[in-house]
Parts: structure tokens; sequence; C-alpha cells
């Protein structure tokens, strides 16, 4: 058995399509197809139900992925060892981001990063399903960090299992409204304010949203926009107002006026995800590092 072919298996995995996994490994599709083959000759066994789009993982299949994931965990792991006791800090790490890191320099991290371990290579990710989305790609193994500043898997509101959590920053969710809104001479509103609001809402799986819901009581119905820039439009034009950290509105936005919220419950905390179950490697925990020095300190005054 092939350590390459485990490879693409998992990327088919994880793809759900011989094609998109053959692309996400730069190979041909017909090469995808022939190492996933030949580990079905190997195994005597179908991995994928092909029937079916996207296709299926068969039950074979879900027992060899964690297998697989496990042999390729022990593979780097004895590269960075290796790598290691010649003093070098070496390989890639996949981070999954959101689309704002609040006060943390992303930027600024990754660039120091390489000046300090040039032969680890991050490849940043992000997905659709927000903070929660990039929760379950931790527990799944397609992220080894993920940045989130949600605590609970998509669909759920319970910590995700097997996920350890290391907050890096945190800071106050504030109302954002029109410049001419009726309270803009107000030093804060509160919970009853806001509930006479049209909150323009992110969508479910991001921080944001998991704490709004949680605090004015879940919205079936609201307006989901997932584009900052988008909401400062519709919020400049009068459509609506929101929630969102206190760095996003920090520089200043021409129409649009944040004030604070009279409640210590409406909070954004960004924090970043190991699996509890696999050993970081050097290049994972390097990168992990990077993102602790970088933070600011976490707690009700930061």
């Amino acid at each position: 058995m092939e350590i390459r072919d485990l490879d693409y298996f998992l990327a088919c995995c994880r793809a759900r399509s011989f094609t998109a996994a053959a692309r996400e490994v730069h190979v041909v599709q017909s090469a995808m197809s022939s190492a996933i083959a030949r580990l079905e000759r190997e195994l005597g066994v179908s991995l994928f139900d092909r029937s079916v789009t996207p296709v299926a993982v068969t039950d074979h299949g879900t027992v060899l992925q964690a297998a697989a994931q496990r042999v390729l965990d022990a593979v780097q792991a004895a590269r960075d060892d290796v790598a290691a006791a010649s003093g070098q800090v070496r390989g890639t790490v996949i981070l999954g981001c959101t689309l704002s890191t609040g006060r943390l320099d992303l930027g600024a991290v990754l660039a120091d990063l390489r000046g300090r371990h040039p032969g680890v290579i991050v490849h940043l990710r992000q997905s659709l399903a927000g903070s929660a989305g990039n929760l379950s790609a931790v527990v799944d193994g397609a992220m080894d960090i993920a940045l989130t500043a949600s605590t609970s898997l998509p669909g759920t509101d319970q910590p995700p299992r097997g996920v350890i959590l290391s907050p890096l920053v945190s800071e106050a969710l504030v109302f954002v409204c029109p410049a001419d809104h009726p309270r803009r001479r107000q030093p804060s509103v509160t919970v009853a304010h806001l509930a006479e609001e049209t909150i323009l809402r992110f969508p479910p799986g991001w921080g944001v949203r998991d704490t709004v819901d949680r605090v004015l009581g879940p919205a079936p119905s609201a307006i989901e926009i997932a584009d900052y820039s988008l909401m400062f439009e519709l919020i400049r034009a009068g459509f609506g107002t929101t929630l969102m950290p206190l760095s996003a509105v920090a520089d200043g936005h021409a129409g649009l006026l944040a004030l604070p919220v009279d409640d210590p419950r409406l909070r954004w905390t960004l924090s970043a995800a190991i699996s509890a179950g696999r050993q970081p490697t050097a290049a994972t925990s390097a990168v992990l590092r990077a993102l602790s020095e970088a933070a600011s300190p976490v707690g009700p005054g930061s």
C-alpha cells in the first residue's frame, strides 16, 4: 500500500469528487482514479459509491479514512522529527481562517513566521460554513489549525469533542447604524433597544451569529449577509442595523455610527483550534506559537 495512494484517497474523501481531488493534489484525474482502483484491489472492497453524485464514502472507506489519516500523520511526524534533529522546522500547515481576525494581524504573524521558519508552508483555507465549519475541518483532519469565533459545530450548540481551543483575542460587539439613527446621541444601547431594530445577521455558523442568536434569540427569517462591505452599504442605505466586532469599524466608515451595547454577553472571541486526538507536527506547533505570541490578552477589559 503506497503512502501517496492514501494521500490521494483522503483527498477524494474530502472533495467527494475524483476530478476535484485530482485538482487539489495537482495530478491528472486518471492518476487519481488509478490510485483509488489500486487501493480497492489491494483491500478487496469498494471505498466509494460511484452511483451517486457527489461520490459517497462506503463503510469500508470510512474505516480506511481514519486509518489512512493516522498513517500520514505518523509519516509527517517522522519527517518532522528528523528535521528537528537537524535544528530545522519544516512542513505544511493547513490554517483555517475567518473573514475577520479582529486585532490579530494575521499578515504580520505569517510574515514573521516565514522569517523565523522559512521551511514552514502555510496554506490558508476558509470554510463556507464560517467558524463552525472550520471546527468541523479540524475534527475531520482537513485543517491542522483553525481560527474560529464559534465554540460549537454546525447545527449544534455543543462544544466539539476532541478539539482544544486557545483564546487569542476578544472584543465587544458594537451596534452599527446609520449616522442619523434616532439613538445616535445615546452613549450606548441596550438589548431592549435592539429588540426594536431590524438586525441584519451574519450566516449560521459564524461566531457573531452564534452570539447574537444566543442573546437576542434566534431569527429564522433574518436577513443574512456574508460580506462586511455589503453589510455597510445596506446599513448606510437605511436597510437595517447590525452587531459586529468593534475592530471591524474601528477605522471609521462614512455615514455609519458604532455605539457600545450595554450587555457583557455580546462579545466576539477568536480562538485557535487544534485536534486533541492528533499530535501536532513541529510546523503546526510553530504556527500555533506564533499566533499565541501575537495575540492580545483575552479578558473582559481587552
